[in-house]
């Protein structure tokens, strides 16, 4: 093969990436404007709140570890442990607000779904749930919270009810735990055993600002794969230049290997492809559009879709359990 027929390799083009020259929007939050977190809730009222939960909302359990949902008038002050354990996550991925707790109107109409140990009576982690086809008739696209970051045409909506997920985090003390996401995701699992009529998931994760630069734009152009009915308020729009440009066209499409591999030499081996990103791909989620998310520190975020009866069928046995494929039954017509 003669050197004009040999396809360019990453190595190949990394010189050409090193001369280019980007930036993010300039952070919310500044070093010495951070408020002290907001002190912890006593373990005993959050253990009365959870005791008060109507049976059913105890989604699993698992050892030592339970996992619930409830609104905000159900658990008070479980939100407020809530809000403050996600400052106080954020904050070590440059997204924190500054406040001393993260936390927003729509905590107020989201279902708060989140995992509790038993044995530390402590929180594990959480995700905020949207019944988007009860928010949107209620407040329309104004009711949800990610309107704020995308122009939605009604389209997007089509088809059985969106389940909108967000929010996520995993307290510091269990992020080296592999139960922790697991936890979380069978307990959106059986949420949605209990709920079968929501059928799509959509939701945004972000790509921390302690990533380079050069390392984001490569997630983003490798992962995107735009829709009509959706698009940024905010774009996130880097441009790498030619070289790349030409090395995506030639080399599409990529595995997740191929994306680490790219972002592990952009960072020097420090950091991979984010864990959410890895999680939601491996489910077979799909990313539409990028944005930048003023209320994370301007962090660019992506926008993901799952269809979740097309979630490969060894994960829908480890999430859902035993009931998965009655709610891959489930006739959502009716």
């Amino acid at each position: 093969m003669s050197n004009e027929e040999r396809k360019a390799t990453f190595l190949d083009i990394l010189p050409d990436l090193s001369d280019v020259t980007l930036s993010l929007p300039k952070a919310v939050t500044a070093a010495e404007s951070l408020q002290p977190i907001a002190p912890a809730v006593a373990k005993e009222i959050l253990e009365q709140e959870i005791a008060a939960l109507p049976e059913h909302q105890m989604l699993m359990q698992y050892r030592h570890y339970r996992v619930y949902y409830g609104s905000a008038q159900q658990l008070p002050r479980m939100l407020d442990e809530i809000a403050r354990c996600r400052e106080l996550t954020f904050r070590e991925l440059k997204e924190g607000s500054g406040a001393s707790e993260d936390r927003d109107r729509f905590d107020e109409t989201y279902l708060h779904l989140f995992a509790w140990d038993t044995e530390a009576r402590q929180l594990v982690g959480a995700y905020r749930l949207g019944r988007t086809d009860e928010l949107r008739k209620e407040g329309g696209n104004d009711a949800v919270y990610l309107a704020q970051m995308f122009d939605f045409a009604e389209s997007f909506y089509d088809g059985p009810p969106t389940l909108e997920i967000g929010r996520s985090f995993v307290v510091p003390a269990y992020q080296r735990s592999h139960h922790s996401l697991f936890l979380l995701w069978c307990g959106i699992s059986r949420y949605l055993l209990k709920h079968p009529r929501y059928r799509q998931l959509y939701g945004v994760v972000s790509m921390s600002r302690l990533y380079d630069v050069r390392a984001m734009a490569v997630m983003r152009d490798v992962l995107l794969e735009p829709r009509d009915d959706v698009r940024a308020e905010a774009p996130y729009e880097p441009d790498l230049g030619d070289s790349w440009q030409s090395y995506l066209n030639e080399r599409r499409p990529f595995t997740m290997k191929d994306l680490s591999d790219m972002v592990k030499v952009l960072e020097g081996d420090l950091r991979d492809v984010p864990v959410l990103i890895r999680h939601y791909h491996k489910l077979g989620a799909t990313f539409h559009a990028a944005a930048v998310d003023a209320n994370f520190n301007n962090t660019p975020g992506l926008l993901l879709r799952l269809h979740v009866p097309s979630i490969p069928a060894k994960y829908m046995k480890t999430y859902f359990g035993d009931g998965w494929e009655g709610y891959l039954a489930y006739d959502a017509s009716d």
